[in-house]
Formats: C-alpha cells, structure tokens, sequence
C-alpha cells in the first residue's frame, strides 16, 4: 500500500499540514515538528523513499519550491518598514554574514576531519536564517516593531546572500577549479548573480506592473498570474546565473509589494497558501532523506555548531550592525538572540550533497546530517526561547490575548475602558479624530487611522494584542475589518458586534458569512449597548473570591449581560453571542465584566460587591 506512489504524495501533503496544524495548536515552532514528522516516515518506519519516489526531479524541484517561498517573502515587505534601520539591515547581511560563515566553518574544521571545501561550504549554508522560521515567531511572540522589522527583513534578504556564497564555494573551490581558484572567476561569478537576479527580477516586475495596472489580467487568473511570473523569474534568471533565481523571485515579491496602485491582495493571499503547503512538504521530504547513522555519527560536531553560532556568530554580528546606532541595549539583546536556521538551509544542503556525491567528492555525505541537526538546535533554542526573552526585557507581553478596538466613540471608549482597568492591553482605533482626542483624555491607547489600509500595521503596535473587537455602529465596516484581520489573528479571534435590524428589503447582512464571531448576548447591536449606557447602565467588573462567589454572581446580576472574563493568570476571555453558559468555568481569583442595563424597560438590582470600571 504506502509503496504506491499516489498514497506517498497525498500522504505527503496530509502529514505537512497535519503536522503544521498540530504545532499552532501547541504554539511550538512547525518545523520541529515536520522534521519528527519526516524523520519519522522516512528512516523511522521507512515508509517514505524520497530519492526512488521524485528521482532526478528532486534537487530542481526544491529550488524551484524555495525561489516561491521566497517570493511570498518579498511581498511581505514593505519598504517604510525598515526608515532609519537600513544601515542595520545592509551591515547584517554583509559583515554579519562574513562572521556566521568564518564562525561556522572554522569549528566544523575544528570538530570533525572533513576537508577544507566541505567546511567553508557548510559554513556557507548556514549563514542564511530564513522567513519560514522568523515569521512565525513574530507572530507568535510579537516583539516592539522596531526589532520585527529588522528580523523579517533580514531573514528574507540572507537567504539569496547565502546561497550566492553557497554556490561561489560549490563552484570554485569543490568542483572545476579545486585545485587553481581564479579571482577574476570569482568576481564574475558574483557580479553575474547579482545582475541576473536584480535585473531579471526587476524586469518583470515592471512588466507585472504595466499588465496589472492595465487590467490585461482577469480578475479568476490573478492568483496564478503571479505565481507563474515568480516562476518564469527563477527559470530565466538561473538559466544566467546557478541559483541566482531565488534573488530574482525575492526582488520580484518586494517591488510589487510596494507599487501601491497595483492590487496584489489575490497574489499575496494565494502565495501564503502555497507557501504554507511547500514549506511542509519540503521539510518532510528533505528529512526523510536523512541517514540515521550519518546523524549520529556528526551529532557531536553539530552540537558544537550550534553552540559556536548561537553564543559568537550572533551577537558578535548584532554588536557590529548595532554600533552607535539608536537602538536600546532590549532591541540589541534581543536581535542577537534570533537567527534560526530553515529551509534555505535544509534545501541547498541537500541539493548541494546530492551533486557533490555524484562527483565522488569526499566528505559530501556529512553535509546534510550537519546541516540538518543545527537546524534542529537553532529553531529548538531559538523558537522556545525568543518569547521568554522578549518578555523578560520588556519587549513583548506576557499575554497575547489584549484587544484591538474598532472605534472610539463612547460605546468603545467604555468598553475599552473595563478591559484595561482590568488589565487587558487595549488599542483603539478610530478615523474620527474627535474620537481618538477624546480617548487619550480617557488615558486609551488610541491609534488614529484605517485598519482597513493595507500598511495600517507599519503604523500600528500590536504588541500584546491578539484579538479583534469591532464594535463601530456600521455593521459592514465592522465585517470588512474582521475578514482582514481574520488573516492575522485567525478566525477564532476576530469579533464584531451583532448586526442591527436589516432596512426594509434587504433580507440578509454579510457578517454571517464575511464577518467575526458575534459579541455578547441576545440583541447586542450597538445601539442597544448605547441606549443601555445612556439610560444609566454602567460596564462592572466583578472578581470573585471565597466570599464572593459565582452563584452570588449569578443570583446579583440575573439581567446583566456578561461581556468579557479576565482569568487570574492576565488572559482574557471574549464571551460570543450564542453561549449557552457565558459563566461556565469561571472560578476565584476569575474577573467578570458585565453590563447592568440602565433603559427603564431593563431595570434590575445592582450587581453586589462589585467595581464600577467606567
């Protein structure tokens, strides 16, 4: 059965994304998981032979997958991310990169017997970082702006840098001229990368540009469109120059990333789904490769690899791209304590290994098992420590569940006001410019802007927010901003306040199928929140206690309407519409906040022993 090559690629992909699935559930980096994975279905149990499956097509088809992945990286980019910083950027990709490679390559020389080649090689492959790993752990941890910008940056524009270094000791000094290395040679062989790359990859995106600005590309064909011009950049531009596609399709990404007039939402949506589904498939079928007695065998040299990068090649290279700069000793700390390895790596150390064990070269065979157990250890370390770090130096929160508001009116301002007198981290948003005074009056953390903007999160900091409340009276605004902030914060974590009553003649509201999960109780639109606030109705906290419990709750507040629940340990929970106990499982030391109904036709006692938060 698992020899038939259908239930090996449908098994493939349904392991990659199961494997992905489960590590967001765990919030553990993925590839940890798709290299157990991997590991586990190729030498583990032997039920996956990638070498017989994909044959000579394995080494053109990961390159090819890696210049698409880096291609969603470069539409990822925005340039006014990195104002001020790019000196930083430009000294981490040079001289950074010249120290993780002499770092690296001197302890594999030191710790193992390889030859000469093989160590300056293998320290060229593991100079790059990569976005498939630094991406999720900005989401994930959520950093001040300022050290996320130079990490995603930086991650992205390594990656071509090292697989040019990478491919010069490939070329010169393992296979032609191994034994009578030309400059001039060398020179060439960098210039033509970085002409081939820049210029083939410019060229199209001025050609992408002139055909999407004038609408030559139907609407259903955009998502593929742009895929395929990323594809025909890797194929043209490493027909120039080896490898040098991967420049070409990062270039491509980022100026039409930044080209505003163009519309790129379809592209960039369609790029992160492939990205996701490559990245799985790659790190599973480049790990079941992996030869369990090569791996034991340079596990020891490996360890030292890490330890060596981890502890000198980073922060000596921060502490030269950070020298008399503005940032603070948090910032400098911290970005020299995130540099995991990923796919870049794995690829072009297996492809690389493949080519030069076909050459009969020595030492070939230890490439991958190297490359592939630092890996391990730098996403390891990297991926469980960046978070603690973060937030041990104050750079990020130790919740992520704080709430970014939709409006600032005084529905907003009020329930804005609860949540971090209870010590929720808020963010209010607003277009209203009265609004958004009037909220930092109030002491709010208030952002005057449009969420809906494309580059609203160059301006805004969301650091220690996690959740969406759209909470405006315009009921489609509120559904547009959800399904935008959908993709950031995921489904289950973007709200909005039930619709009003439909106008005559409109029988149905797009927030059902376009919008959040819908707030609070039976009927709470937004102008029934008002009419309650305005009656005398007031948003209470209440914390329960040994002398206060949650039947006293319930029996002193039977007509309020539960809002939110703020646990002992900070985190917050957001009661959605539809709860068929919003109290069940709330226990001591637990915050409620609820609104007492102040109109007349809902009068009730007052909430006992409780704390006005408005």
């Amino acid at each position: 059965m698992f020899e038939d090559p259908i239930v090996q690629l449908g098994g493939i992909v349904v392991v990659a994304v199961a494997a992905q699935w489960a590590a967001a559930r765990l919030k553990i980096p993925s590839i940890l998981l798709l290299l157990m994975a991997g590991f586990l279905v190729g030498p583990g149990l032997d039920l996956l032979d990638p070498d017989a499956l994909f044959g000579e097509l394995l080494p053109p088809a990961v390159s090819l997958a890696v210049g698409l992945i880096l291609f969603e990286g470069g539409m990822s980019l925005r340039l006014r991310e990195m104002a001020g910083q790019q000196r930083v950027l430009w000294l981490l990709v040079t001289v950074g990169v010249l120290i993780s490679w002499v770092v690296a390559a001197t302890t594999v020389l030191l710790f193992t017997d390889l030859p000469a080649g093989i160590a300056v090689l293998i320290g060229s492959i593991l100079v790059v970082s990569g976005p498939t790993v630094v991406g999720p752990l900005l989401s994930q941890v959520r950093p001040s702006r300022t050290v996320s910008s130079i990490l995603k940056w930086e991650s992205i524009f390594i990656d071509p840098v090292g697989v040019l270094l990478a491919v010069l000791t490939f070329e010169v000094l393992l296979v032609d001229r191994a034994l009578d290395p030309n400059v001039g040679e060398v020179v060439w062989e960098v210039v033509k990368f970085i002409l081939a790359g820049a210029g083939v990859g410019a060229g199209l995106a001025v050609l992408a540009i002139i055909a999407l600005r004038r609408h030559w590309v139907p609407e259903h064909l955009l998502s593929l469109f742009g895929v395929s011009v990323a594809i025909l950049a890797f194929i043209i531009s490493g027909e120039i120059s080896h490898e040098s596609g991967l420049l070409a399709t990062t270039i491509l990404g980022l100026i039409l990333a930044n080209h505003r007039p163009i519309r790129t939402e379809q592209i960039v949506r369609f790029s992160e789904i492939i990205r996701v589904l490559l990245i799985g498939v790659l790190f599973i079928v480049l790990s079941a490769r992996l030869d369990v007695d090569s791996l034991r065998g340079e596990l020891g040299a490996a360890i030292a690899v890490v330890a060596a990068l981890v502890l000198i090649a980073r922060p000596l290279a921060v502490a030269v791209a950070t020298w008399r700069t503005k940032l603070e000793w948090p910032q400098r700390l911290l970005l020299g304590a995130v540099a995991p390895r990923g796919i870049v790596a794995a690829s072009i150390a297996s492809v690389f290994s493949l080519e030069l064990q076909a050459e009969g070269v020595a030492g070939a065979d230890a490439i991958t098992p190297i490359v592939f157990a630092v890996i391990v250890g730098t996403v390891a370390l990297y991926g469980l420590g960046m978070g603690p770090l973060a937030r041990r130096i104050g750079l990020a929160e130790e919740h992520q569940e704080g709430a970014l508001i939709l409006g600032a009116g005084s529905v907003e301002r009020a329930i804005a006001r609860s949540l971090a007198a209870a010590g929720v981290t808020v963010v209010v948003a607003t277009t209203n410019r009265r609004d958004h005074y009037q909220a930092r009056m109030e002491e709010l953390r208030s952002f005057y802007g449009n969420l809906l903007d494309r580059d609203v999160q160059l301006n805004l900091d969301l650091s220690g927010i996690g959740q969406l409340l759209a909470l405006t009276p315009n009921d489609d605004v509120n559904t547009l901003a959800c399904s935008r902030f959908g993709e950031l914060f995921g489904g289950a974590y973007v709200f909005q306040l039930q619709p009003a009553g439909a106008p005559a003649g409109i029988e149905s509201s797009p927030a059902a199928e376009l919008g959040g999960r819908f707030l609070f109780g039976p009927g709470s639109d937004y102008y029934s929140l008002k009419r309650a606030l305005d009656g005398g109705g007031q948003i209470r906290r209440t914390t329960l206690s040994d002398e206060f419990t949650l039947d006293d709750l319930r029996k002193s507040v039977e007509s309020a309407v539960p809002l939110f629940i703020v646990r002992s340990g900070g985190r917050l929970t957001i009661i959605p519409a539809g709860a068929s106990d919003p109290l069940s499982g709330v226990g001591q030391g637990d915050t409620v906040i609820l609104l007492e109904n102040g109109a007349e036709d809902l009068q009730h006692e007052p909430a006992a022993d409780t704390a006005a938060a408005s």
